[in-house]
């Protein structure tokens, strides 16, 4: 056959933490995202999506690597929901690669790959079936799939469903300084998952996130942004509590100094807050005129970070 797609979608930070999923992978509350980028729009996932005649998944490969078994198992369950509601059984053939992407490349990665199967099986789903197709490959995908900052509803009329809240032109004043960091390893969705709803206080966070979704919103609605990045700061900093009082570091050393960096900078006067993304970035969000003072702060306490841009949802190119 021979026939290829190829689509890109934007790496991701959590804006509100998916701290656990039901099993077919759906947050167990509301969440929300950010796709960024850098400044010329080169970070970024693309996956090349190509037909064969063998009616199944004959590889998927990551850079040079194998995707691992979990995520190719749910890339052939997809494959499979696409093949019986079009009739069209043809193989496919994966290759995906990631240019300087720190973390969310499996949000991207599966964003990806669905917006490319729906364009060569034709379906032209609408984009909520799009995201709950890239769920099941990755929880967070909602987040690549839409773009700009996002959120997945879970409780409520109409639940569940996505939608973007502010686009990457409403956004386009803010600026995101991303220190990565060169960890071995990190820990796993599904340790996250595991430690988060053991802990004591996880129903504290449940009962939190309410109210963390309704600040953003508003600060969205007034353009204020300190109050759309201090709830995402105090979301973040509960998720990091409740992971290492359940006994696992998720914060190494250097990522623990950033942040201490970022607040002592805020503290200072300077408009400044903190995320962090995938384990191994700490993700600095500020805006305006002093923006370049806080970045020039940051390299003078050693930092190193990269300029990152709020980007757009995943595309078929």
């Amino acid at each position: 056959m021979g026939e290829k797609v190829k689509a890109v979608a934007y790496p991701t930070i959590p804006i509100l933490f998916v701290s656990s999923v039901r099993d077919n992978r759906w947050p167990l509350h509301d969440t929300m995202g950010l796709a960024v980028t850098d400044l010329k729009g080169e970070t970024r996932v693309e996956t090349i999506v190509e037909k064969t005649d063998s009616g199944r998944l004959e590889g998927f490969t990551v850079g040079k690597e194998k995707l691992p078994e979990e995520r190719t198992k749910s890339v052939a369950e997809v494959l499979g929901i696409f093949q019986r509601e079009t009739g069209k059984n043809f193989g496919i053939k994966v290759e995906s690669n990631n240019y300087n992407v720190y973390s969310g490349s499996s949000d991207a990665g599966a964003a990806a790959l669905v917006v490319a199967l729906d364009k060569i099986f034709g379906t032209g789903y609408e984009q909520g079936r799009i995201a709950e197709l890239a769920m099941m490959v990755s929880e967070s995908a909602i987040r690549a799939i839409y773009g700009g900052l996002n959120i997945m509803v879970v409780d409520g009329i109409g639940a569940p469903y996505g939608k973007q809240l502010a686009s990457e032109k409403d956004l386009k004043d803010i600026r995101i300084f991303a220190m990565g960091f060169d960890y071995e390893s990190r820990i796993s969705a599904a340790e996250i998952f595991q430690l988060t709803r053991s802990n004591p206080f996880y129903q504290y966070r449940l009962d939190m996130v309410p109210t963390w979704a309704a600040k953003i919103k508003l600060g969205l609605l007034n353009k204020d942004w300190g109050v759309v990045f201090a709830a995402a700061e105090h979301n973040c900093e509960n998720a990091h509590y409740l992971i290492e009082s359940s006994g696992k570091r998720c914060r190494r050393k250097e990522m623990m100094n950033a942040v201490i960096d970022v607040e002592e900078i805020r503290g200072s006067g300077l408009p400044v807050y903190w995320t962090a993304g995938g384990g191994k970035v700490i993700n600095a969000f500020s805006w305006g005129k002093e923006a370049d003072k806080v970045l020039a702060e940051l390299k003078k306490r050693g930092q190193k970070p990269i300029e990152y841009k709020v980007a757009p949802g995943a595309k078929v190119v």
